[in-house]
């Protein structure tokens, strides 16, 4: 990891931001527009500039705590260090003076008072002559005093003689490789020339190279926006999710010919154009365990530099998953891990590729980033396919895309299979892509190599029943003199048989016939069981149902609806939604579990899923595989995640017939999965522990408040008492002298003093109805100051990264109540003149 002085990453944003404020103060500083799309109208530009000041005066004050750590290390501080501590305070002050100006700017424009063509022209609209010629005047000062600090922290930190105090060693440990570059720089060209900061010529040959790192700063901050914008969290998690393949399973692939077709080892060196490699196969055949053994495996790499010669490679892939989140099922979700796995490789890879590739491929969005803080919105298809297009079009590498379950996808298939023939059409492009046979991949890819797989999985799946049964001790337990083996061979030959190829028959009834399994069984008897197994999948699937005691049936189909209504969930909020007391989290006391708690927990649940829901529902762990512990550790559970163990499980849960067994089994009306997902909520965010030095608090406070608006809108009752609960348990945080708001991730703003703050953040119209009239007027006009700055900061994208698919939490953050305002506003009034109207609202009904 490259050090860093703390003091270089403070001055580089502070600097940052003053060459931004310098720019857009500029006259012939140019507003840039985007050539496609509508243009940004003025209100909205005046947004983004606003986002784009806070997003600098954050970053600031991020670097002085980096700056500050340093200074706890050391005995004594240096002075330069501490005027550029002074300097980063005033830069934000100015800067948070420059955004009251353009809100009021904003105002007037949504008022229809004014019109402007620049941003510079709106601030000359609401300050007047004098006081926008000081603002002007103050950022090129305040550089030129940055430059005198920066360089002589730089010049004492080699020459402790050179300034007052010795030099400090405080380093940061940071991935910021162009501050690193860029500091190396620095200080060679500081001793060589002996600059002094006393020396106004030195001072001005020091601000070249100060130039040049806010150019870099400026471009490696775009490049971070991107990958954030690319990635998203559950990216990998279908990749984690399927089981690692045995390492013999898959070694006949590497087989030159199969039934005389081009196979894979001669497809991945083939140079005559047949860039698609199709997999096919019956649902539940192994695609994608086999992809997942093909991605990144080093077998793969000798083939193709038969085709790739000596030009660099970049593998890039994606698992789709119909059972996931709508990124995960969609075109977009496709391109933007497309984009970001290959951008990755190529730049934190061996290549070291030019950071600014960033820039070339999303080239709009640079424009209007270095012009005015813009280009963070949210991906477009059309746009990812442009970017798509231009990061292939280098000739000079050749890519591998490979693609699995392209038949997950949940939008127009024609979308992807464009883009993805389209890129195989170039010489320097190869795809593997994996799906169902179904008629529109069987049209568009009945001419490339292709495999059907469920022909060759009969020996991994022979492998995997034989190991199956030699590490269960009750399968063919039986002295070897009372059998010649011919039954045991047999079970396991019609096992093999009956699963025609598809490897999750066999996994599903290798584990049911194990499961069914007494000690006291003899062969023959497991024999019977075997001939009785259904060979179709669906037939399997209702046998084990049928076969399923009444108490374990009963708790399959609450599982099965508590995950329906979430989602995939996290293995510990789904241990706690099974709990049959809704209102158990009520009355826990807001404390960390120990880790026998939690792990009991945890095998209570596992043993759930295994034995009441026979694997239907498996738990994975999403990190990645190299990263997978022996042991787990009680942090490790965050990670544990439950979904369906294949699409065709969910598929055949949601057919009409088993609907209606699972509501008659939980009892339809009675089972609010709400209900329980609020009270596993509130578990989880009374029982929250650190996580490296953090307090990751936001997500399970929104998820409580999220379900207790979606219980409010089935019925028209505040959830009161249980809100009440929340509040009680955020502010249990709040007071902890161990847990400091600095390490909690709550909405950035103002600081968050109650649940009061985040209510009338969002907007929690009943709830704030009820308890506004005996709130204390303090911290109600704290309250409504922290809802006001925490808005204007999530102008631009950023309440959608905040809500993140919390639809009625979002939904009540969108739609401000001017009701609710005015009743906020009468409640914050210290007194009232005689005569004032009372602002009332009709009190909600609530429980």
């Amino acid at each position: 990891m490259p050090k860093v002085l703390p003091a270089v990453g403070l001055a580089a944003s502070a600097l940052q931001l003053i060459d931004f404020v310098v720019k857009i103060f500029q006259k012939e500083h140019e507003v840039y527009q985007p050539r496609v799309g509508a243009r940004i109208e003025h209100e909205h530009l005046l947004c983004i500039v606003t986002h784009e000041l806070y997003g600098l005066t954050e970053k600031i004050e991020e670097r002085k705590t980096q700056q500050s750590s340093a200074e706890k290390r050391s005995s004594k501080f240096e002075d330069s260090i501490q005027q550029l501590l002074r300097l980063g305070d005033k830069t934000k002050d100015f800067a948070f003076q420059l955004i009251d100006g353009f809100e009021q700017a904003r105002e007037r424009c949504l008022a229809g008072e004014t019109s402007w063509a620049a941003p510079r022209e709106a601030l000359q609209v609401v300050w007047d002559k004098g006081n926008f010629n000081m603002h002007k005047k103050r950022f090129p000062a305040l550089r030129k005093e940055f430059d005198a600090a920066l360089l002589r922290v730089l010049k004492s930190s080699v020459d402790p003689t050179s300034e007052k105090g010795p030099s400090i060693i405080g380093l940061c440990e940071t991935k910021a490789y162009h501050q690193e570059a860029w500091q190396h720089k620095a200080i060679t060209s500081i001793t060589s020339n002996d600059w002094k900061a006393r020396n106004k010529k030195h001072i001005e040959e020091f601000g070249k190279l100060v130039d040049v790192l806010i150019t870099v700063e400026t471009e490696a901050r775009f490049q971070d926006i991107m990958f954030q914008n690319l990635h998203f969290p559950e990216q990998d998690d279908r990749l984690y999710s399927i089981s690692k393949p045995n390492e013999e399973s898959f070694l006949w692939l590497w087989d030159s010919q199969k039934e005389g077709s081009v196979g894979f080892p001669d497809w991945l060196g083939n140079t005559s154009g047949q860039n698609v490699f199709w997999v096919s196969g019956k649902p539940g055949s192994g695609k994608s365990t086999l992809m997942k053994y093909l991605f990144r495996n080093e077998e793969l790499f000798p083939y193709l530099e038969k085709w790739s010669g000596h030009s660099p490679g970049i593998l890039t892939g994606f698992f789709l998953w119909n059972c996931g989140t709508n990124l995960q099922k969609t075109t977009i979700g496709l391109l933007r891990t497309l984009i970001y796995e290959a951008l990755q490789d190529m730049i934190f890879g061996p290549l070291e590729e030019d950071p600014c590739i960033v820039q070339h491929i999303f080239g709009e969005r640079w424009k209007q980033f270095s012009s005015f803080g813009g280009g963070v919105h949210s991906f477009s298809l059309s746009e990812l396919r442009t970017a798509f297009d231009l990061l292939l079009s280098d000739t000079s590498k050749k890519f591998l895309l490979m693609i699995d379950g392209l038949d997950e996808l949940d939008d127009d298939p024609t979308n992807a299979l464009t883009v993805l023939i389209s890129a195989s059409n170039r010489e320097n492009v190869k795809v593997c892509i994996s799906s169902r046979p179904s008629v529109i991949y069987q049209a568009t890819f009945k001419d490339w190599p292709s495999l059907q797989l469920d022909k060759w999985t009969n020996r991994g799946i022979l492998q995997y029943v034989l190991y199956a049964f030699d590490q269960n001790d009750t399968m063919f337990n039986i002295p070897s003199e009372q059998s010649d083996g011919t039954e045991e061979r047999y079970v396991v030959n019609t096992l093999v048989e009956k699963s025609s190829g598809v490897f999750l028959w066999a996994s599903l009834a290798t584990d049911f016939l194990i499961q069914s399994t007494k000690e006291t069984d003899d062969v023959a008897t497991i024999k019977r069981r075997v001939n009785a197994l259904p060979g179709e999948l669906e037939a399997l699937l209702i046998y084990m149902f049928d076969n399923l005691e009444a108490q374990s049936f009963v708790q399959a189909a609450r599982l099965f609806r508590l995950v329906d209504a979430h989602g995939y969930p996290s293995l510990l909020p789904l241990c706690s939604a099974m709990d049959n007391d809704t209102r158990s989290a009520m009355e826990a006391e807001t404390r960390v579990l120990t880790t026998g708690e939690v792990l009991t927990h945890a095998e209570r649940m596992r043993n759930i899923l295994v034995f009441k829901c026979k694997n239907l529902l498996s738990i994975f762990e999403a990190v990645p595989t190299e990263e997978k512990r022996n042991s787990v550790e009680i942090a490790d559970l965050v990670h544990y995640k439950v979904n369906y163990a294949h699409r065709c499980i969910r598929d055949f849960i949601r057919t009409y017939e088993m609907r209606s067994r699972i509501a008659e089994a939980t009892n339809y009306e009675e089972f609010v999965e709400d209900e329980y997902w609020a009270n596993a909520h509130l578990w989880t965010l009374k029982t929250l522990q650190l996580q490296d030095g953090k307090l990751n608090i936001w997500n399970p406070l929104a998820d409580c408040i999220e379900h207790a608006l979606r219980l409010e809108a089935k019925d028209n009752r505040v959830r009161l008492t249980y809100l009440d609960e929340v509040n009680a348990t955020l502010a249990d945080y709040l007071v902890n002298p161990e847990t400091p708001i600095t390490i909690m991730d709550l909405p950035t703003g103002a600081v968050v003093n109650s649940f009061g703050d985040i209510a009338v953040l969002l907007n929690l119209t009943n709830y704030l109805t009820i308890k506004a009239r005996s709130a204390d007027k303090k911290d109600l006009k704290h309250a409504m100051d922290y809802a006001r700055d925490v808005r204007r900061r999530l102008a631009v994208g950023g309440a959608d990264k905040l809500f993140n698919n919390r639809n009625k939490l979002k939904e009540s953050y969108e739609n401000v109540d001017p009701d609710l305002v005015s009743l906020l506003e009468y409640h914050t009034k210290s007194s009232l003149k005689l005569g004032s109207p009372r602002i009332t609202k009709d009190l909600p009904e609530w429980v």
